[in-house]
């Protein structure tokens, strides 16, 4: 079983190496709990009944000059655990980012796209800027997860990550998967649309925005979206992610396992999609 979102941004060998972490963290994620030794990450997965995660970095460097994350750094965290999935994320304003994407994946043995249209300032479908970097994730058939819906950050606007403009690059490259996060909350009927439309879009379930993560996904996935059509034809289309560490990773889980959904759905959310999506299926 995996955990498709996370952020390793607490963990405590890789700050000791490279200071300057705890300070983006900090400033520009907006993070404050204290670091954690690797080992905490891996509890978390195994108090969970999870056996790995994704690891997502975002590189900021035009609109924040920093990267919350380098891909080096996310290769580097991998090599010292085999229950991390490490993605790359690159500048969607630099140029030649598509290059930075091949180097990542081919030499870094990364696997996946992680883009913060937010935090780095970009429309999606901006597909003049953005086309060479989604053709080279077509190309590398590696998936593209998008931040989706509001943004903790501070002085950040959440109107660059509407799921809305997700539209055409669903549509422009059929063949690229594209993962929407935090089921796009607050606009959660055009991300459960997308995944409904097109085949290459797919959801996952890292929000949380107020409350607890059991009363804020009941909301989102029992009332605002009905439980029966994730059932009957979003089960294919959903992959679990906790958000950690903003949010607790076994917090999460026994959020999902608590909507009432079937086993065989709560196994295609938590391990099938996922191994899908990464090539492994």
């Amino acid at each position: 079983m995996i955990d498709f979102h996370t952020h390793p941004l607490l963990v405590r060998e890789m700050i000791a190496k490279h200071p300057d972490l705890k300070r983006i963290a900090r400033e520009v994620f907006y993070i404050r709990n204290n670091a954690q030794p690797l080992e905490t990450f891996h509890l978390e997965l195994e108090v969970s009944g999870l056996e790995r995660a994704v690891i997502l970095p975002i590189d900021a460097w035009t609109t924040k000059g920093c990267r919350i994350y380098s891909n080096e750094q996310i290769a580097e965290l991998c090599k010292m655990s085999r229950r991390l999935i490490g993605f790359a994320s690159v500048d969607p304003h630099k140029k030649n980012a598509e290059e930075d994407l091949e180097f990542a994946v081919k030499k870094l043995k990364l696997r996946g796209l992680k883009l913060d249209p937010s935090l780095q300032e970009f429309y999606p479908n901006d597909l003049k800027l953005m086309t060479p970097v989604y053709a080279m994730a077509n190309k590398l058939k590696i998936p593209v997860l998008f931040h989706s819906g509001m943004s903790w950050q501070p002085r950040v606007k959440s109107k660059y990550s509407q799921p809305i403009l997700l539209e055409d690059v669903a549509y422009e490259f059929p063949d690229l998967n594209i993962v929407i996060a935090h089921f796009g909350w607050p606009w959660v009927l055009d991300a459960t649309m997308l995944a409904l439309k097109y085949h290459n879009v797919f959801i996952d379930t890292s929000c949380l925005y107020f409350d607890n993560p059991k009363d804020f996904l009941a909301f989102v996935m029992t009332r605002q979206v009905p439980l029966s059509l994730i059932e009957k034809s979003l089960r294919h289309k959903i992959v679990f992610g906790s958000n950690y560490p903003r949010v607790e990773i076994k917090n999460m889980a026994n959020a999902v396992r608590s909507l009432g959904l079937t086993e065989g759905c709560l196994k295609l959310i938590f391990e099938e999609n996922a191994k899908k999506l990464l090539g492994e299926a």
